[in-house]
């Protein structure tokens, strides 16, 4: 007994059983240790169902007596219908009554006593039925801004928007140009394009990549191009339709998936919908309300006063329970969804997920389904995504039968709380443990774990922030590295699908938009870090238990959190057949002092994949450095 006389631990099977996200009707059981100092009366517990906010009581029993404290327990059955169902303890004494929750209301695991309702545990109801498509759990990806990555050819300066800045030097620094009141009043553009990336693939398959997700390609003013201006047609500046589907081919040679970036949460002002400029040959709604397209926008005044994604206004927000929009987006013959499915597409990243409804994704999920059962639908969520609220609406992402992945942020931030200090590797694991009790398995293994993307700052840039100015720039440097080793090494071989920026693998920096977009630095890549992820993702590939393996995190040092992947029994995870296979990950994020460290199983020796050593019981880790050990 620990912990104020009352404790129940949400991580420990011995108090909840089974681990983490449970599926509909099944049963959970709970336990409660209590103090006999406490001499309860009654115990209770409150278990809410999130659609109904009832709060549903059951008393608990004895299940065992010891010395000094009785355990309580009761098993609940929840609900057939998909959510969340939220838990906390009541002990009533002849004194009055406490109450036992989380710690924290966004951590499991151990809690404490209050004297008010406390935040509650959360136990994610899902549809068992649902399996993420098993390529994408062992898939790697490789994400591309496409303007950004390799011009083929000469630049097509004739076919760049009007209100273009065309780089001629490859090598410049991308830039925003503003007018007096902020706004961009023209974007730059560097040329790259689909031919680009069909010449370098063989260099994508270097690095173990298996899935190339593209920002969006499709017809727009920007270099981004979130402002789409025509959902069927590829930019020109890019290529063209049959360049997508040369690259689709050519990828699918060396088995790589292609994903594309959907945007339909909104449009571009400049667009075949909007029209706000006329340079479109149709009506648009910003021209007449006759418009076939002026039910999908929601004007207060037309047409100067529209709804728009953040205010921006030259991002007219969709109405995305518009049934004309539905059929134009997914169920037309010719429909966006469809007509790029005819042409090869069937994997999407959907934009600002959270931007659209939870019918509309399931609509969106169901017709790649219908055409390919492999499709994946990722879902652009920067939070918890099993609990996620917006709109006033909880999401349902996870449940089964909407989402296939969701990009992993939380993981992201994590990783850099452990690295700047702001956390040691007990809270680390804490935090890994508790989304890992939020998500279905088949979630946490799907998700896309990345360090960095186009709307972050590059991890480079990021760790040398945190370090010291008094460092000097050469061993800062070199620590950097180190760090970009570690947590790459990390998500190669984490749970979930690891996401490689492209340029990360050569050194690239970048802060805030739009100095993380920069072009990728060919002929001045760091050598040492393009072999270091052909490395890693040459790992990956080979040992199955890096993908689908069991997972279990160890906190051996303050600074040093490690985990095991495991295949056992000739199975992995899933239950699927595996070789068996047994790897400890180790990283000390301490920048000057080694650690020696006890290793957590000791059943045989363990071989460093680098370079081979051998330990068994103990093993020192040098300042930043990473191990991957393998059980022999």
């Amino acid at each position: 007994m620990i912990h104020q006389g009352i404790y129940h631990n949400s991580f420990d099977l011995a108090y909840r059983e089974p681990f983490g996200a449970v599926p509909r009707g099944s049963s959970l059981s709970l336990s409660l240790d209590i103090d006999h100092d406490y001499h309860p009366v009654k115990v209770m517990l409150h278990f809410i169902y999130d659609k109904s906010n009832v709060n549903n009581i059951q008393v608990m029993d004895v299940h065992n007596q010891y010395q000094s404290y009785s355990v309580y327990e009761t098993t609940i059955t929840v609900p057939e219908e998909l959510q969340l169902v939220w838990y906390y303890f009541e002990v009533v004494t002849e004194e009055g009554r406490v109450f036992y929750g989380r710690e924290k209301a966004e951590e499991s695991g151990e809690g404490m006593v209050f004297d008010h309702v406390p935040p509650s545990w959360q136990v994610t109801v899902y549809n068992p039925e649902y399996e993420s498509p098993t390529w994408w759990k062992h898939a790697i990806i490789y994400q591309i801004f496409p303007d950004r990555f390799c011009l083929a050819g000469e630049l097509q300066l004739e076919k760049a928007p009007k209100t273009s800045l065309m780089h001629t030097h490859w090598n410049d620094d991308p830039i925003y140009i503003k007018d007096e009141d902020g706004k961009i009043k023209r974007w730059d553009f560097f040329g790259g394009n689909l031919q680009g990336i069909i010449a370098k693939l063989d260099y994508i398959q270097s690095l173990g990549v298996t899935a190339i997700y593209l920002n969006p390609i499709f017809q727009a003013e920007s270099n981004h191009r979130y402002d789409t201006g025509d959902y069927h047609k590829v930019d020109p500046l890019l290529g063209t339709k049959e360049d997508l589907e040369k690259l689709l081919i050519e990828a699918g040679k060396r088995n790589i998936e292609i994903m594309l970036d959907g945007v339909f949460s909104h449009t571009g002002s400049n667009s075949l919908y909007f029209n706000q400029k006329g340079e479109y040959p149709s009506i648009g709604a910003y021209q007449s309300v006759e418009s076939p397209y002026y039910s999908w926008y929601n004007f207060q005044h037309h047409p100067d006063l529209y709804d728009a994604w953040w205010g921006i206004e030259t991002l007219p927000t969709l109405n995305k329970e518009n049934e004309s929009y539905q059929q134009f987006l997914i169920h037309n013959e010719d429909s966006v969804i469809k007509a790029w499915q005819k042409a090869g597409v069937k994997n999407w990243r959907l934009d600002v997920a959270d931007e659209l409804t939870d019918d509309l994704i399931k609509q969106i999920y169901q017709q790649l389904k219908k055409e390919n059962s492999s499709s994946v639908l990722l879902g652009e969520v920067w939070e918890d995504a099993s609990n996620k609220i917006a709109y006033g609406k909880r999401r349902e992402y996870l449940l089964g039968g909407e989402l296939d992945s969701v990009m992993n942020y939380p993981l992201r931030q994590f990783l850099l709380s452990f690295m700047n200090g702001e956390w040691n590797a007990h809270t680390l694991k804490r935090k890994l443990l508790t989304l890992y009790e939020h998500y279905p398995k088949q979630y946490f293994y799907a998700t896309m774990n990345m360090l960095s993307n186009h709307d972050v700052e590059r991890l480079k840039t990021v760790l040398d922030g945190f370090m010291s100015e008094k460092m000097p720039r050469e061993e800062k440097n070199r620590r950097i590295t180190e760090q970009i080793k570690a947590l790459s090494l990390w998500i190669y071989t984490f749970p979930g699908v690891p996401s490689l920026y492209y340029g990360d693998e050569a050194g690239l920096t970048g802060g805030e938009d739009p100095d993380n977009r920069k072009p990728y630095p060919w002929g001045r890549e760091e050598k040492e870090l393009v072999t270091w992820y052909q490395t890693i993702g040459g790992w990956r590939r080979e040992y199955s238990a890096l993908r689908t393996g069991h997972w279990k995190p160890h906190v051996l040092h303050n600074d040093v959190l490690a985990f095991e992947r495991w295949n056992a029994n000739g199975r992995d995870a899933f239950g699927n057949n595996s070789n068996n296979e047994h790897f400890l990950y180790l990283m000390n994020r301490n920048l000057h002092e080694e650690v020696e460290i006890t290793l957590p199983i000791r059943q045989g020796k363990w071989q460093h994949l680098l370079d081979y050593r051998m330990f068994h019981e103990t093993v020192r880790i040098s300042p930043c450095e990473c191990m991957l050990l393998k059980l022999s």
